[in-house]
This record gives structure tokens, sequence and C-alpha cells, in this order.
């Protein structure tokens, strides 16, 4: 018979979301023959499309959502809107008062023998205080640990795991000062693409390709002005932006404004992994990053990224000017982007780079660090 094992979700988001849930997918098709995998989910989001993992069993602890939206408080306080302030405030004051409750509620579901992984901070608030489990952190160390006042406030709040598994090396020292800490980088299975590799195929000529959400840790209006400036220097290029988010009507607006309807489009989400063999570089200008999931299924298809440096993880996912490059200011992105394009043999070199790297993120590594992790874990419940 298997072990039972819990994901614990504070709010169990879309398989649109972003990487967070799309980490969990790939964690539970690495473990689903070895353990009974089930999901809690505190709030129930309603609407929210959970088709990749439906298949998994969820237990709701609250049927509603009351997840407090601290920038939106904000924003109303300062426009008066005084029915939204009301909203959020109570929204807030649900989400602490329902700690003791969610923690009865989950005594009832959990036993002492099972093995429960909270997905952060924010959902490890609502676990019994006496059990054992393994916490996650998708996003930065500093997310929750440094200046963001709703990640410092989760952090203290959560119950002590008893290991925290980051996505980074870099991260994994930050938190070990202070906890029981290790790492497990993201990863892709190599099975959910095609064996057909375009590198320097005519179809990736000048073509540049954005997977991600639409939020502002993205600073997608970065993006939109290196693409500005970009026309001037390569006027048929194009990039294709794949994804949701509530900043799609401002990039919307922000490419009719710069006239660059000809050159980038809003595709929408997608999930076909594949796309990427149609592009010649992946462009990402976030402030912040975990370890982005979409630098890796990119190399999957030998598509090397230019990207911001989002934190100090970047430079494990990307070896900087041998399988991509790192670079802050629109004029040093846009000037590599040129280089590269005008130097076919130079793109085909860093793009067969890019796609040798990849087994550092594949699914066998990930499953010898997690078959150890969770037998450790064992041992410790018995």
């Amino acid at each position: 018979m298997k072990r039972k094992l819990y994901i614990v979700f504070d709010r169990f988001h879309s398989t649109e979301a972003g990487g967070l849930v799309s980490a969990y997918v790939s964690l539970y098709d690495l473990l689903k023959n070895e353990y009974d995998i089930e999901i809690i989910s505190v709030m129930n989001a309603e609407g929210e499309n959970h088709d990749r993992l439906k298949d998994v069993k969820v237990h709701y602890l609250t049927k509603t959502d009351f997840f407090p939206r601290l920038k939106v408080l904000v924003q109303a306080v300062k426009k008066f809107r005084f029915h939204i302030v009301l909203k959020e405030i109570m929204n807030l004051i649900r989400y602490l008062a329902f700690i003791p409750f969610a923690k009865k509620k989950m005594k009832q579901i959990i036993s002492n023998k099972d093995i429960v992984i909270s997905s952060s901070p924010a959902a490890s608030m609502y676990i019994p205080k006496n059990a054992k489990f393994i916490q996650e952190i998708h996003t930065k160390f500093e997310y929750f640990w440094g200046t963001n006042k709703l990640g410092r406030l989760q952090s203290k709040l959560m119950s002590k795991p008893y290991i925290t598994v980051f996505r980074t090396k870099s991260d994994m020292e930050k938190g070990s000062h202070y906890f029981n800490s290790t790492y497990s980088y993201n990863f892709i299975d190599k099975d959910v693409f095609d064996h057909t590799i375009s590198i320097g195929d005519k179809k990736r000529k000048h073509k540049i390709i954005y997977m991600g959400r639409f939020v502002k840790e993205k600073n997608i209006p970065k993006m939109i002005e290196c693409a500005k400036q970009l026309k001037k220097k390569i006027p048929d290029f194009t990039l294709d932006m794949y994804g949701t988010g509530g900043l799609v009507e401002d990039v919307s607006k922000l490419i009719h404004e710069n006239g660059l309807e000809k050159n980038v489009h809003l595709c929408g989400f997608c999930n076909d992994k594949n796309i990427f063999d149609n592009y010649s570089l992946l462009w990402l200008t976030s402030d912040f990053e975990g370890m982005s999931m979409t630098i890796i299924e990119a190399k999957a298809k030998g598509v090397p990224t230019i990207s911001t440096n989002w934190g100090d993880g970047v430079f494990e996912v990307i070896h900087d000017k041998e399988d991509g490059f790192v670079e802050d200011t629109v004029e040093d992105i846009v000037n590599q982007t040129v280089e590269l394009m005008n130097d076919k043999e130079l793109l085909i070199n860093i793009s067969k780079n890019a796609y040798a790297n990849f087994d550092e993120f594949s699914k066998e590594n990930a499953y010898n660090r997690w078959i150890k992790l969770l037998k450790e874990f064992e041992g410790e419940l018995k």
C-alpha cells in the first residue's frame, strides 16, 4: 500500500496561473507511482481550472476565497474607494482568523504517518503546529524573509517545517543561516516534448518568445520598450507573448501606443511546449523569480534566454555568455539580441549549449533528489 502524501496550498491556483502549479503537476507525475497523492487547499477559488490535476482528490477547508490583496487595498485607499477598502480589510481579518479553524480541520485529514508538503509559508500558516512537514519556496528567498510585508507576515505566522526546499542553491545557502534547508531545481520531463530540434532553421529567424504570466513582477513594460528599440534595428522581428494575467489589457495598450502591432503579438495561454521550436530567443525582463520554469522549457528545445538579473539563481539556470545572457538595461538586451540575430553561427552555438545544459534540470535528477529527501523524512515520522 502506498504511503499518503498531501500537498498543501493556501489557494489551489489554476494550471494557467504560472510556474507554481506547473511545478506541482511535474512533481505529481514524478512521485505518483511511489505515493498516494492528494491536495489540501485552505481556500476554494471558484472557477479555477485544474485540468492537469483533475484526477487528484482535493480537500477544501472552506468553500470561499478570502485571500487579501494588499496592493488592491493600498490603491483603494489612495482613490477613496472605501467599499473596496472595507472588503479587503474584511478579507485580511478572515485570512488571519481562519488559521486556528484550518489547523483543526487539517488535523482531521492528515495523520502523523502522512507526508505533508507545503507549497509556501502562506500554506504553512494553516498546518497544525506539531505536524512534521516539508516546505517549498517557489520564489526567491527575499520574498518571505525580506521587505515584502505580506511575505514577512506569512513567514512569521507559519508553523515550523522539518526542512525548507528552495529552488536554487543560492537561496538554500541564505536560508541555511536560519533553518534546515536544501534545494531542488525545477525540472522538466523531456517526454512532454517531441524529438524535433529546429536549431538553425529558417522558421526561427528573428522570432522571439515570451511565455509567462502578465503580472507586475515580470516587468512587461520593459519588454515592450526592448521591442520598441529593437524595431529600429531589425524591423522584421516578431515577439510572440504567451500567457494570461491581470495586465494583458495594459500590455495591449502599450503595444498599440508604440506602434508595435505588426511585431508584438498577444497569443494567449499555450500549454504546447513544442512551440519553442519556432523561436530563436526567449526574453525575460522580470524583477524577481524563484527559478524560471520557462528558461528550462526553452532549453529543452535549444532556445537560449536573454534575461534580466532577477536574483542570484539566474546564474544557476543561465551560464552567462555560454548558453544565454544576463543583461539588465534595455540597451544591453537589444544589443545582445541584434548581435545574435545577425550572427547565425554564434546563435547556433549558444542554442546548442542551451540544449546541452537541459540535462541539469532533468526528471531523473529531480527524482533522485526527491526520493532521497522523502525517505529521510519518512524516517523522522517513525
